[in-house]
Parts: C-alpha cells; structure tokens; sequence
C-alpha cells in the first residue's frame, strides 16, 4: 500500500474545476496512552437488600439472625448480603450492631447500589494537534511503504502532553458503552483515574493537497489522516489559518 498511489486516485477525483496547486506527505505524531481505572458498577437493589436496609435504618441490630426472624427469610441470605452491604459500605458494624451509613442511606433512597469493580486498563489514542482521541487501527497505518520522515509543521513535541481528566473519563466510557454486548439494567460508570501512563509516539502518515477551485477562485486544503481514513478537518483548518493568506501570491500561476 502506497501514499503516492492514494494522492494520485485524490487528484482524478477532483472536479473538472479543482486544481491541485500542491501536495505532500507528513506524519501526525499520535500519543499511545495507557489508562488505569476502577469501574463502579450500578445496580438496582432487589427488595431484599431494600428491606435490610430500611430494618437497619429503623434499629440496629446485633446480628443476622434477628434480622432474619423479623424479615422471615432464611438467615444465610440476610448473611450473605449484609456482609455484601458492610463491604460495600452500605452498612457498618459496631459495638451497638448494624447501622445504615449515610451512603447507604443515599443509594436506599435512588434504590441504585454501586459496586467497586476490580481496576482495569484501557489503551488509548490521543492527538494533541486534536486535543482528542481517536480510534483506529495503527497496524493498518504501519502497512504504508512510502512512510513520511517529515512532521506536522504545526505539531508542538511533547513526550507527556496534558490531557484534562474529564476528557479522558469521557472517552473510557464511551468505549465502555461500546463494548457491552447486551442490554441490562446495570451500568458500568467511570468516576476517576488511577494512572495515565504514556507509552510510545505513533506517526501517522497523512496526505495534503492545495486546491484551488476556479469557479469561486477560492483555495483550500484538504488533508488524508490513514489512521482515521478520511479527511482531517481539523488539520485543514489549522493549515487554512496559517497560510490560506499566502497561497494565491505563492502557487498561482
């Protein structure tokens, strides 16, 4: 697979009154970034828990066993799902029995229990010329022979640039979202960031073309990211800005 192949097929589909006044290749630097998180899980709680709950908020109680005889429910479930609330800080036990925490007051009331899930890691793509992240398959990028030595004239290096945490709590969920196989009513949610961990710089090959359009006499530039496999618009439009002024007095017979 060639870039010089796909500028070629770019420059047959312009219109008959598009011109290509310039073009070239250069790479896009990607941050590959590795993101440490705890999942929170959100679950409806079942009438069961729903009662211990509110037996717990009325009096405390010394044990299982007379939460039990109140509810009439065998005493190995009230077991299992107080120990289940105590860990989860639902419930606590001290030397008067079992109480309702504030938290658990809070989640009896949304009738919504969350769960602390084990931390997980997610690989992540971010383009700071973007100030976003992307998705796309780097090995596809790599199959490029005519690889670019040069890069994005406008990209300011930076091995760790500063990517706001909302951002990046944004974009893990999404891709939460988007790998859920099946609809239930439980919902995974992301609420902070353990460690975000930069691991390599990937230059991604992209090719510009100079247009000028006869018919409005006006230029543009148009810019072939290969890891999104479309046309960049954000890059236009910084490429525009810089040097739109310029082209009519530099390229224009």
């Amino acid at each position: 697979m060639q870039l010089q192949s796909l500028l070629e097929k770019f420059k047959v589909d312009l219109q008959s009154h598009e011109k290509c006044l310039q073009s070239s290749f250069w790479c896009l630097p990607v941050h590959t970034i590795q993101v440490s998180y705890k999942p929170v899980l959100k679950r409806k709680m079942d009438i069961l828990m729903k009662m211990i709950l509110i037996s717990v908020q009325k009096a405390p109680f010394l044990n299982g066993l007379q939460i039990s005889e109140i509810l009439l429910v065998e005493e190995l479930f009230i077991q299992d799902l107080l120990s289940k609330c105590v860990n989860m800080g639902l419930i606590l036990r001290n030397e008067n029995g079992f109480e309702i925490t504030e938290k658990g007051k809070v989640q009896l009331e949304t009738g919504i229990y969350e769960e602390d899930q084990e931390t997980s890691t997610l690989e992540l793509l971010y383009s700071s010329s973007h100030m976003r992240f992307f998705t796309g398959d780097l090995e596809e990028v790599l199959e490029y022979e005519d690889f670019p030595e040069t890069i994005y004239r406008y990209y300011e290096s930076q091995e760790q640039p500063t990517i706001p945490n909302d951002l990046v709590l944004k974009e893990i969920q999404s891709s939460n979202e988007e790998s859920e196989e099946e609809e239930t009513s439980d919902t995974i949610q992301i609420t902070s960031i353990d460690e975000i961990q930069f691991e390599q710089i990937n230059d991604i090959p992209c090719i510009e073309l100079i247009i000028y359009n006869k018919s409005t006499d006006k230029f543009y530039s148009k810019v072939w990211n290969t890891l999104i496999n479309n046309w960049d618009h954000v890059i236009e439009q910084q490429i525009t800005e810089n040097e739109g002024s310029t082209w009519k007095e530099k390229l224009l017979d």
